[in-house]
């Protein structure tokens, strides 16, 4: 079932989003995300989307990272002070 109104299918552009390849949809997203951050008028909104499907594609992995094994304090090896010298 698609979750996405037929408005993001394509955009304002003609650009069918869907139909990209993946490369071809990485490069069009950067591409975009470039214009946009430089000041161009309308490519927030493009760049955006085709960052939805690029999300969309491309899943992260939620599930927690294994933490490191817990040490209690008594079992860190302390490394031995310096002494200072007067001279």
């Amino acid at each position: 079932m698609d979750s996405y109104p037929p408005s993001h299918r394509q955009n304002g552009n003609g650009m069918d989003i869907r139909a990209l390849q993946d490369d071809e949809l990485m490069a069009q997203a950067r591409d975009w995300r470039q214009r946009a951050l430089r000041g161009e008028k309308d490519a927030r909104g493009l760049a955006h989307e085709l960052e939805c499907e690029v999300r969309r594609r491309f899943p992260r992995n939620n599930a927690p990272h294994a933490l490191p094994p817990i040490q209690l304090l008594g079992a860190v090896p302390q490394t031995p002070q310096r002494r200072w010298k007067p001279w």
